[in-house]
């Protein structure tokens, strides 16, 4: 009964650890939910969604009810020579009256270029307005994935100067008491102390970027606890695919995001040449009222009764003070502007993706070159130790070999996160980076130490 409730117990820790064992996948699902400035990009997209149908609006017929009570009074006066001599003039008015007016008005452009050329300029820009969301997305995406690699690049560095220091401390104790005992000389127990201090203001510091980077996780993500999914032990570094520059820049120039609204501004621009060219042209239309009035009390001209009215109206404004030229020379160079930003955007792309292209094998070559100089090193510290041990060198020499070690080491580390970061980096100024990219660097990915410990007990306990 005892081994089934230790049972029981060390599987619900396991489930809690691996429960709260925060994945890159699960992180940006919480950042999508939670992160305002992305909720805020969200919403600006919907609101620019509507212009599409503000455009096309304006295209359709326009229905107007109107109504109107109006009481009018006018003072008469009866010492008015010519209202005495002619009487029958109140049959035509009346000092007071009320006239009531109800009508329904229709109008329905006809032949309006300004509307039409302004509802396709919509449409461009809705496609636009796709355009930059995905640009933001991807940003997203970047955001959230170094935020979530610098907390665990952190906890990699603060592990390594804590035992750095763990070391160090180790040695200055050594060596404390070897001092008192007149075995070294005083200027080693400075030296190494010296490395301590060092090691140990380099933890703090870690300490303090740790915070920093937990921080700026928590601001995309919201609050979490527990720990992240920490990368694989043996996880095999792989070239990016393709593995050649053209492929990837061929890449860039169809689906590069930045690309892709510089060529739209550009549509939008001509455009809006269209649009201001329409000033020259007539405005066409077609407008009825169906209306009915009411005068009480009624005089010989009361028009009293329904009404109707049906034509076609035409405005052409002939001249304006030189204001649609100068509104047209406008929108031409804004549209030779956004043809040099497009020309701009591609020289940029072009060296953006081979600069990535190269730092993400550089970045290969790093690790390789890391992992090799941190073995080496640190053979290279033991074999430092043991001749200390021997007399054959000096402590001076063997503090020297520990930091390189240590050096070594956080290099290593640094080297790791740059890659995956800069994997990523690529594939966003190709404009192929999606949500996919972050379930396959999911692979590259394990639960943290702690719930595979719990895993572990789990098997012994149903043992």
């Amino acid at each position: 009964m005892n081994k089934k409730c230790l049972a029981t117990a060390v599987v619900l820790g396991f489930w809690s650890a691996s429960a709260w064992a925060l994945d890159l996948v699960t992180a940006y699902q919480w950042a999508q939910q939670n992160d305002p400035t992305w909720q805020a990009m969200q919403y600006e997209f919907e609101a620019e969604q509507q212009n599409l149908g503000i455009a096309r609006s304006t295209l359709m017929p326009t229905v107007v009810l109107q109504g109107a009570i109006v009481r009018r009074h006018q003072e008469v006066d009866e010492s008015d020579s010519n209202a005495q001599a002619l009487p029958f003039e109140m049959d035509f008015v009346q000092p007071n009256t009320t006239t009531k007016q109800i009508s329904l008005g229709l109008r329905q452009p006809l032949f309006r270029l300004d509307l039409w050329h302004g509802y396709q300029q919509a449409k461009t820009a809705q496609r636009l307005s796709d355009v930059k969301l995905r640009a933001r997305q991807q940003q997203h995406i970047l955001d959230v994935s170094e935020s979530y690699f610098n907390v665990l690049r952190q906890q990699a560095l603060i592990q390594t100067f804590q035992e750095e220091e763990k070391a160090l401390q180790q040695q200055l104790k050594t060596m404390t008491a070897k001092l008192r005992e007149g075995l070294v000389a005083r200027s080693d127990v400075s030296e190494a102390d010296a490395q301590y201090q060092n090691a140990r203001a380099n933890r703090i510091a870690a300490g303090i970027q740790l915070d920093v980077a937990r921080e700026r996780l928590t601001q995309l993500i919201g609050q979490y606890d527990g720990e992240l999914a920490d990368i694989r032990e043996n996880f095999e570094y792989t070239p990016p695919v393709p593995n050649q520059v053209d492929d990837w820049l061929s890449l860039a120039e169809t689906h590069n995001l930045n690309i892709q609204q510089a060529r739209f501004n550009v549509k939008v621009n001509d455009q809006q040449r269209e649009i201001e060219k329409t000033g020259y042209y007539p405005q066409i239309d077609a407008v009825g009222v169906v209306g009915y009035n009411s005068q009480s009390p009624q005089t010989a001209i009361s028009s009293n009764g329904q009404y109707e009215q049906f034509g076609v109206e035409m405005n052409w404004q002939l001249f304006s003070g030189g204001r649609t030229q100068a509104s047209l020379n406008k929108a031409n160079k804004q549209w030779q502007q956004s043809t040099a930003q497009l020309d701009a955007q591609l020289l940029k792309v072009r060296t953006d993706t081979k600069s990535a292209f190269h730092q993400v094998n550089t970045d290969q070559a790093k690790l390789q070159a890391r992992k090799a100089a941190m073995t080496s090193s640190q053979i290279v510290a033991k074999a430092s130790q043991a001749s200390y041990n021997e007399g054959l060198r000096s402590m001076v020499d063997v503090l020297l070999a520990q930091r390189n070690a240590f050096a070594t080491r956080q290099e290593y580390v640094n080297a790791q996160y740059d890659y995956m970061i800069n994997v990523l980096r690529l594939k966003a100024v190709t404009g192929v980076l999606g949500e996919q990219d972050l379930t396959e660097i999911n692979a590259w990915l394990e639960l943290p130490k702690p719930a595979l410990v719990k895993t572990n007990q789990v098997r012994a306990a149903k043992k």
